[in-house]
């Protein structure tokens, strides 16, 4: 049967497993490394059964699996994943959606994506997780075939287009080629869509076509099940990274060697528990033929003419070497934190860092949010004026991710503004400029920011002019008072100096100017 890599065969209806099932050379090479990569995030059973401990020499199977069996993982992976995702999507993004407001499927979309329930917000912050775990991920845009004439029937029957999130450890194959302006255009695509019982469909996308195939039972048949005309023209695709490779389709992973460092500290959870446990039950060592039990309480019987050099005795180790592992475990911990920029926010003890070197890590963090933040946005971008494309209509929106993330020591800084303030400085300047920054820090927020903030709230919770009472002003706190309630409401100087003539004498003994 001829097998033909770049074009699909019609009217065959069988199709070799090898074709199906052929994958890009960069999938090969990192294959295993994205599976370490998913495990190390997912954790628990994942990372159990995928048997990362080293086994011992000589050791049984039989204590091997034991020993992975009472083996917890500290899962630092998921901590960093959470918290950067936390971070980047603290503000929501800023969605401009232009003509596309009015589709009548936004809505729709918005509140389930994928059709299995999981909003756009929510998808979006998966995508942003799995992006970072393995380096990078596929988003594929689709739309329900169906034989509906008008588009008031498709809104019917809820045919609208959807998102689908892969890792790429379900991406086969993909293929990349330039355009004669020069840019890089997605041409090939091949996933693993899904797994039903023992059968695993793989679909394969063209600009022209896309083809469903099945490897089905366990002696992996290969089958062509579809062709479907691809009318978007385009393979609906797009590749998104936490930070670009020198490879296309691959992506760096932001948490690498933070998973190599978890399972350095894995290892080590596991020789202390070998430690306690033969520390807390020794070795007994008896000579052949001895009858001996053990447990609490235990008896041994030797024979009456046995030489008394031949006693059992225990071999015990020495517990101490628990401290010298414990204290590699807590130094691989700081360089967790100290890769992933997090020392100042995950140690659950205060280190002893400067503020300079706060500030510093600070900076490295939120260097480190906004790269990520441009590459969602513009992710973002190309999911939109794919979706658009899928209705007819073109994306002339705007997405903006926020770019700085206000990540700081809190109390470090107000307390060092305090004492700043408590110093008393002559300069006015130098006053307001400590009362800004004490008010940036609490906010979060520009002094610029909090100032528009406080004045549309000041308008909009001003009394009405009508509610104000306006009796004679005899003391000057009545003045004071009566006076901030004009102004909060409104009143201009004009209005003030009409209503209230006895401000003249109150202040000017008579004169006429206020």
């Amino acid at each position: 049967m001829p097998v033909i890599r770049d074009r699909i065969i019609q009217g065959e209806s069988q199709y070799a497993t090898e074709y199906i099932t052929e994958a890009h050379e960069a999938y090969k090479y990192y294959y295993n490394r994205w599976q370490f990569l998913g495990d190390s995030f997912a954790g628990g059973f994942d990372y159990m059964m995928s048997r990362y401990l080293e086994p011992y020499y000589y050791e049984s199977r039989d204590d091997y699996q034991k020993r992975i069996r009472e083996v917890a993982l500290d899962n630092h992976v998921r901590s960093i994943t959470g918290l950067y995702n936390s971070f980047l999507f603290r503000k929501q993004p800023k969605r401009d959606l232009g003509s596309l407001e009015n589709n009548p499927n936004i809505d729709a979309f918005l509140k389930d994506a994928d059709l299995d329930g999981r909003s756009f917000d929510s998808f979006i912050s998966d995508l942003s997780k799995m992006a970072m775990v393995y380096g990078n991920a596929w988003v594929i845009i689709d739309k329900p075939s169906s034989q509906v004439s008008t588009r008031a029937e498709a809104l019917q029957q809820g045919i609208r287009p959807y998102v689908s999130l892969f890792t790429p450890d379900n991406v086969l194959d993909w293929k990349y080629e330039r355009q004669i302006n020069g840019a890089y255009t997605l041409t090939y695509l091949k996933v693993k869509e899904e797994i039903l019982e023992n059968d695993q469909y793989i679909r394969e996308y063209t600009p022209e076509e896309i083809n469903v195939y099945r490897v089905a039972g366990k002696d992996r048949k290969g089958e062509y099940l579809e062709t479907i005309p691809n009318q978007m023209g385009r393979v609906p695709a797009i590749c998104v990274y936490a930070e670009r490779s020198n490879i296309r389709g691959i992506g760096n992973s932001a948490v690498g060697d933070v998973a190599d460092m978890q399972k350095m500290i894995y290892e080590e959870y596991s020789e202390i528990q070998q430690i306690v446990r033969l520390t807390n039950h020794p070795s007994l060592v008896v000579e052949e033929g001895v009858e001996y039990s053990a447990g609490a309480g235990s008896i041994i019987k030797m024979p009456s003419n046995a030489d008394a050099a031949k006693k059992p005795f225990l071999l015990q180790p020495n517990g101490a070497s628990i401290e010298s592992v414990l204290s590699s475990i807590a130094r691989k911990i700081e360089a967790i934190d100290r890769m992933a920029c997090l020392g100042g926010i995950r140690s659950v003890e205060s280190r002893r860092l400067s503020g300079v070197g706060l500030q510093s890590e600070f900076q490295l963090l939120n260097s480190k949010l906004a790269s990520f933040a441009a590459q969602m946005e513009h992710a973002e971008e190309q999911i939109w004026d794919m979706w658009a494309a899928f209705e007819g209509q073109a994306f002339d929106g705007s997405i903006e991710y926020p770019r700085s993330f206000s990540i700081q020591d809190k109390a470090n800084e107000i307390s060092l503004l305090k004492m700043a303030k408590e110093t008393n400085p002559t300069d006015p300047m130098t006053n307001e400029k400590i009362d800004k920054m004490i008010l940036e820090t609490i906010t979060e927020r520009s002094y610029d920011e909090v100032k528009e903030w406080y004045e549309e709230w000041k308008q909009q919770n001003a009394p009405a002019k009508d509610m104000v009472q306006h009796a004679p002003v005899t003391s000057a706190d009545d003045l004071v008072t009566h006076l901030r309630e004009m102004v909060e409401a409104g009143y201009t100087d004009e209005e003030i100096k009409t209503l209230h003539p006895e401000l003249a004498q109150l202040f000017n003994n008579g004169q006429d100017q206020v």
